[in-house]
């Protein structure tokens, strides 16, 4: 299956409650369609359009880069704007009498084109629509909260819980990704080679417009690493923030659900963060299907069931630090707030639209999917484990919508080493198999006439083809022009002494008048040129 080929074969509309717009209000709302481009990105050109700068700008929620998306953006007093660009719409809806937030949002509603579906995904797909009607998915955070993975940053706030703040602020601001644009990529390599150097980091930064303050407060205030995050957009802080705190969530779950749910009943799907396990059936998990797991909040304090604390405290200790440490001290917006978040969420007015053929995808179907989630769910999720075939080697979502990442040899090895976080298999291994399990259908491992598991490269010999050809010197392998044939006689000599015919063989004999145009010159006297008589004609 793929997601994502196409724009247009994601659509999302951001859900807004009924009392959000009105007729008059303090701040302006508009209504904001990006088409391959960023929350942030998109709110910069509004921004710009409405003469405010980019923290003005208040919204809902980030939305993907991929796919089309409507979403809510709001500024005080903001003035009439209307954009219509390839990329990005934007028109005046209404008014509000605050500022947009998370709160005034209700959902989404997703239209999604699934493409590259064969057989045994559209046979998969009539059994789990009925399935995941009824009992809904689990509500794990898919790999769109984890870009800091994709951008090889890593854990930017478990540095900080760590103690190490020059290396979260080294690794937000310079370790360099495959995905970085070519400016983008000069800037971060040029801040990774002069790090330690505040002066030149600060100019590096002055002439790309990008983390000046946080250089120059650097250059006053050397060892001030902490102080330095108050210069970084609070977005930016948050994003890192909550990356983490979500990262922590789906592995506590995750291992819930292998406590309770046999190996043969567990579906399991890939992901950077970590493979994401669930249920064959939601009756294997001992709880109900409005039940919560809390997302921790400082130091697990606010976390109250001994079971969850419990798991909380593993995954932790996994990654090396205590619960007490689970906090963010001394620096600025990076405040932990706990929450319950619902375990399972149920997709609204799921419809499926039969499957056609899919014109770009030879001997294979696509098919329509539309439904509702509420706010925090993820929609990617819920269309993997539609069209997930039992037994099948989970598959991430990187590879659902065909994008192969390939490690960047020339990134610091330290920004390489935290590129993915470790993940365990549903065995509880660190690290998935390469390919996955095996399927049964396809039987044991094949093994060649040496032994070794796996097919031959180039298969066993033909033994009707006899042994192979040796020319005359002995070598293997048939000669590159063959032996000579003895009838044609000896090697030629040319009239220089060497061996084989003259490049153009013996020059023929002349028959006109006047001197070779090429070739040695007749020692003989030169016949008169023919005068001319007049014009030639």
């Amino acid at each position: 299956m793929k997601l994502k080929s196409r724009a247009a074969d994601f659509r999302v509309r951001e859900l807004l409650g009924p009392d959000v717009l009105q007729k008059k209000g303090e701040f302006r709302v508009y209504r904001v369609i990006k088409r391959k481009l960023t929350s942030l990105e998109a709110a910069e050109v509004l921004a710009h359009e409405a003469g405010r700068g980019a923290g003005e700008i208040a919204m809902c929620g980030l939305k993907d880069r991929q796919g089309v998306t409507t979403q809510y953006m709001s500024i005080r007093h903001g003035p009439e704007v209307s954009v219509a660009g390839s990329d990005v719409k934007i028109e005046t809806v209404g008014f509000s009498p605050k500022e947009l937030d998370s709160k005034d949002s209700t959902g989404n509603a997703f239209e999604l084109v699934v493409r590259d579906l064969h057989t045994d995904e559209l046979a998969a797909l009539r059994t789990n629509v009925t399935r995941i009607r009824k009992q809904g998915v689990i509500n794990y955070f898919d790999e769109q909260r984890f870009g800091n993975l994709r951008h090889g940053q890593g854990w930017i706030a478990l540095d900080l819980m760590k103690g190490q703040p020059e290396r979260a602020l080294k690794m937000l601001l310079a370790a360099r990704s495959l995905h970085d644009d070519p400016r983008t990529k000069v800037l971060k390599t040029a801040l990774w080679e002069n790090w330690g150097d505040w002066a030149a980091c600060r100019d590096i930064a002055g002439k790309l417009g990008q983390h000046h303050s946080v250089f120059e407060h650097l250059r006053r205030h050397p060892e001030d690493f902490a102080g330095a995050f108050f210069h970084v957009a609070s977005r930016v802080r948050l994003i890192h923030l909550y990356a983490y705190q979500s990262h922590v969530w789906n592995r506590a779950v995750a291992d819930f659900v292998r406590e309770h749910v046999p190996l043969d009943k567990r579906v399991v799907l890939d992901s950077e963060e970590g493979p994401l396990v669930y249920p064959a059936e939601r009756d294997l998990l001992p709880v109900a299907a409005d039940a919560t797991f809390r997302l921790p909040g400082p130091g697990l304090e606010d976390v109250i069931d001994p079971v969850q604390r419990g798991l909380y405290a593993d995954v932790l200790a996994a990654d090396r630090i205590r619960p007490a440490q689970f906090q963010i001290e001394g620096v600025s917006g990076m405040a932990l707030k706990g929450e319950d978040r619902p375990l399972f969420v149920f997709p609204a007015h799921l419809r499926v639209r039969p499957p056609k053929a899919d014109p770009h995808h030879r001997a294979a179907a696509m098919v329509g999917v539309r439904f509702e989630l509420p706010r925090g769910a993820y929609a990617t999720l819920v269309a993997r484990r539609l069209f997930e075939v039992p037994g099948r080697a989970p598959q991430s979502l990187s590879e659902v919508q065909g994008r192969e990442l390939e490690e960047d040899r020339s990134e610091p090895l330290e920004g390489r080493a935290q590129r993915r976080a470790p993940r365990r298999d549903e065995r509880g291994f660190d690290g998935p198999p390469r390919r996955g399990p095996r399927d049964e259908r396809r039987g044991p491992p094949r093994r060649d006439e040496r032994g070794f598991d796996g097919p031959p490269r180039r298969g066993p010999r033909d033994d009707r083809r006899g042994p192979p050809p040796r020319d005359e010197r002995g070598f293997d392998g048939p000669p590159r022009r063959g032996p000579r044939d003895e009838r044609r006689g000896p090697p030629q000599r040319e009239e220089r002494g060497f061996d084989g015919p003259p490049s153009r063989g013996p020059r023929p004999e002349r028959t006109w008048d006047g001197p070779p145009r090429r070739g040695p010159r007749d020692d003989g006297p030169r016949p008169p040129r023919r005068p001319r008589s007049g014009p030639r004609g």
